[in-house]
C-alpha cells in the first residue's frame, strides 16, 4: 500500500488535514490492522458507500448523541426551505447505535476516498459541505466485550451548515416535512432512516425520539391539501435532476406550505393516533 497516498487521502477529511499525530494514529492502526472502518449512524446505512467488504451490524458508539443537528440547503432543502440532517455531538450517558463498514487491504484507500466523496461534496457554486468533521473513535463491537477504532462524522460546529438554534420536534417535523432538495424530500430521509433502523433492530437513546419525529411528520403531512400529499409523493418517485427541477416550478403554483393553524398544539395529541398517507 502506498501510505503517501492514503495519508494525502485522510489529509481530505475535515478535521484530520490539519492534524498529522492524529492521521499518524490512524495510519499506525492500518498498518498493524490491514483494515479501516467507518462507523455508521445515519443516511450511510441505508446508502452505503462503495469498496465495503464487510459490514458488521449491532456496534455501540458510548459518550455521544445523534439528532438532527445540520441544516441542509442543497440535497434534502433549499435555502428557503432548509431541511434537517443526522449529527453527531459528544454527550455523556449517551451512546449511539450502529453498524460498522469495514475495507481490507488495497481496498482502503479507495474505500476512504469513496467516503470522502460521499460526506464532503462540492455545492454548484464550489462551495464545500464541510458539514461534519472527522474523528477515529474507539467503538464496542456486538459481543460488548472486544472494540475497534473506526472513523465517523461528527457535527462541525464551525460550519455554516450546523445548526445553531435549537428546534422543538413540533419545530423539526416542520422543517422536515416542508424541505426538499435535488436528491428528494427531507421526509424520504427521514423515512428511509426509521426503515432501516427497524431493519438492523437499533436501539440507542435517539431511537424513541426518532420514532417520535416521524410521528409528527406524518401528522404535519396529513394536514396539507390532498394536491400537496400527491406532490411531495410524487416528487419523490423522480429519478433525475431535470424532472425535479421541473417539479419545483409545479410546487410554486398550488403553494404547498400551508398547515392547520392548529397544528402545533393538537400534533401532540396526536401523536399516538394511527396516521395513514393519501395514496
Amino acid at each position: 500500500m502506498d501510505y503517501s497516498q492514503l495519508d494525502d487521502s485522510l489529509k481530505l477529511l475535515n478535521g484530520l488535514h490539519n492534524n498529522p499525530s492524529k492521521r499518524n494514529e490512524i495510519i499506525s492502526s492500518i498498518k498493524k490492522n490491514k483494515r479501516i472502518s467507518i462507523f455508521a449512524y445515519g443516511s450511510l446505512l441505508w446508502k452505503p458507500i462503495e469498496h465495503i467488504n464487510e459490514m458488521i451490524s449491532n456496534c455501540v458508539l458510548p459518550d455521544y448523541q445523534k439528532g438532527f443537528y445540520c441544516e441542509d440547503f442543497v440535497y434534502r432543502g433549499t435555502l428557503d426551505f432548509k431541511g434537517l440532517t443526522m449529527g453527531l455531538i459528544k454527550q455523556s450517558s449517551s451512546f449511539v447505535h450502529g453498524a460498522l463498514f469495514v475495507a481490507f487491504n488495497e481496498e482502503i484507500i479507495p474505500f476512504i476516498k469513496s467516503f470522502v466523496k460521499r460526506e464532503t461534496p462540492v455545492h454548484y457554486n464550489q462551495t464545500v459541505m464541510n458539514i461534519y468533521t472527522y474523528d477515529f473513535v474507539k467503538i464496542t463491537l456486538p459481543d460488548r466485550n472486544t472494540t475497534e477504532y473506526a472513523l465517523t462524522c461528527v457535527v462541525n460546529s464551525q460550519s455554516l451548515f450546523y445548526l445553531k438554534e435549537h428546534l422543538t420536534l413540533e419545530e423539526q417535523s416542520l422543517r422536515i416535512g416542508q424541505a426538499y432538495g435535488i436528491n428528494g424530500t427531507n421526509f424520504q430521509y427521514l423515512d428511509k432512516l426509521v426503515d432501516v433502523y427497524r431493519q438492523l433492530k437499533i436501539q440507542d437513546t435517539f431511537t424513541d425520539i426518532l420514532q417520535d419525529l416521524h410521528m409528527k411528520v406524518l401528522l404535519y403531512r396529513q394536514s396539507l391539501t390532498l394536491n400537496v400529499q400527491k406532490w411531495y409523493q410524487i416528487y419523490d418517485q423522480l429519478q433525475t435532476l431535470e424532472q425535479r427541477k421541473e417539479a419545483t416550478k409545479a410546487i410554486t403554483i398550488i403553494q404547498p406550505f400551508l398547515y392547520h393553524s392548529d397544528y402545533l398544539e393538537d400534533v401532540n395529541k396526536q401523536t399516538n393516533q394511527e396516521v395513514t398517507v393519501v395514496e
